[in-house]
């Protein structure tokens, strides 16, 4: 029974997804001017024994993207002189291709998850300030199962030959993100693929299935005052056994530079954090969870650190413009 539990487990819980939505969504890949590599790492449920723990690298870029603003003439000129765009402007981006790649290690107890996925997008402009991507990504997920820390009752168990200790599958997934300046929404699934080996054999051995989910995001950026932008947004997150969960998040942005934030995750845990842009190259974030389900009793909270490079950055980009 150990194989067949584990293999079904969910993808990895990440509180800083906002900050990296690539993650979720396909689509998103290419959506800034420059090429946006982002790695982390996740210790959940500190001091629980076998606690899972998570690191990501990701990159992603736009291929022959131009952006340009189609601020209407009132507003181009002002007292005679040219004025940068602002209030009453909007900014067109050209049709264009993205993308990228995303790697991700996953540990939980005995069971070691390693996935590697490829990602291509296309950005179509709709009007002259909302725009529409749709993104696909494929590679492979392999599973291991540490037999040398095991402590078997059963020695000859069928769930525990050499294949069901490692298993390797294909991985798809699709989305579409709608965006503005001033809001997003996207709707994903991941882990769409099935492979031969998803059924039982007949000796009994282990089955491995990738067991796909749903993800369903938006968010929108008020302007509250000078310098100031808050960001609400929530995500629905949908597993084919008809389980879902809901997060709702709250981000405050001061001066394009520091921002700090509040999610809640329905009947799991709480969650504050904080970033830095700290320049036109990099930027750092981390964020602390609170359980508030069942697993508090333990103490059982996370720690998330996100580290992020804005690479072939000419136009000086310090905070993303299209996703906050």
């Amino acid at each position: 029974m150990l194989a067949v539990n584990a293999l079904a487990q969910q993808q990895p819980q990440l509180s800083q997804y906002m900050q990296n939505n690539f993650l979720v969504n396909p689509a998103v890949a290419g959506i800034e001017s420059y090429s946006d590599v982002r790695t982390s790492y996740r210790s959940q449920w500190l001091g629980v024994e076998g606690a899972p723990t998570t690191f990501y690298a990701s990159i992603h870029a736009a291929l022959n993207k131009r952006e340009r603003s189609t601020m209407s003439i009132r507003h181009q000129k002002r007292n005679g002189a040219r004025v940068k765009p602002g209030a009453g402007s909007h900014y067109r981006v050209s049709p264009h291709h993205g993308v990228g790649a995303v790697a991700k290690v996953d540990r939980a107890g005995l069971l070691r998850t390693s996935s590697l996925n490829l990602t291509y997008a296309y950005h179509l402009p709709l009007t002259q300030s909302i725009n529409l991507s749709s993104g696909v990504y494929t590679g492979f997920t392999q599973f291991h199962i540490n037999q040398r820390d095991m402590v078997l009752q059963t020695p000859d168990d069928p769930f525990l030959n050499a294949d069901g200790m490692n298993m390797m599958k294909l991985d798809l997934g699709i989305g579409l993100w709608m965006y503005s300046r001033s809001f997003f929404v996207g709707v994903s699934g991941a882990q769409l693929a099935h492979s031969g080996n998803d059924v039982a054999s007949l000796e009994g051995g282990p089955r491995g299935m990738l067991q796909p989910h749903y993800y369903v995001t938006g968010g929108y950026r008020l302007p509250v005052a000078r310098n100031l932008d808050i960001t609400p947004s929530v995500m629905v997150k949908m597993a084919a056994n008809k389980q879902a969960a809901v997060d709702v998040n709250m981000k405050a942005l001061y001066a394009q530079k520091v921002w700090g934030g509040v999610s809640y995750r329905h009947q799991d845990a709480a969650a504050v954090m904080a970033g830095v842009y700290v320049n036109y190259l990099l930027d750092v974030s981390y964020s602390y969870d609170f359980v508030t389900s069942e697993m508090s009793k333990a103490r059982a909270n996370s720690h998330e650190v996100v580290v992020g490079f804005k690479l072939n950055n000419p136009k000086k980009v310090l905070c993303p413009q299209w996703v906050w």
